[in-house]
């Protein structure tokens, strides 16, 4: 799946909020494996904006900074997002927020 660089900071801030959530196994495992994914896609973005943040020398107010960071996190790489099917929700034996629910979105495979 290709995502961009700014869904990949989405995603892993929302799969942070459920590290405190009991899941199913299934679940958790899938979480688990895409959070992993997903640091590794964050760490190259986070290497880049390291260096825009150098070459403006703090000065991140800039017009050219914004639209140098903006193109950074517009940036699309490929993803193999580790899915679960939906019925993996059926089973009731957890609750998870709408808001939850919409975080795991990107990794629910739908039949």
């Amino acid at each position: 799946m290709k995502v961009k660089n700014i869904d990949i900071i989405n995603h892993l801030n929302a799969l942070h909020e459920l590290s405190d959530v009991e899941l199913p196994v299934r679940l958790t495992y899938a979480i688990k494996k895409n959070h992993r994914r997903l640091v590794t896609e964050y760490s190259d973005y986070d290497e880049q904006l390291k260096a825009l943040k150098e070459k403006y020398k703090g000065d991140t107010k800039s017009e050219e900074y914004g639209k140098e960071l903006r193109e950074l996190l517009d940036i699309g790489v490929e993803i193999e997002f580790h899915k679960v099917k939906e019925d993996v929700f059926e089973t009731g034996d957890f609750s998870i927020t709408a808001r939850q629910l919409e975080a795991l979105e990107f990794m629910i495979e739908i039949e």
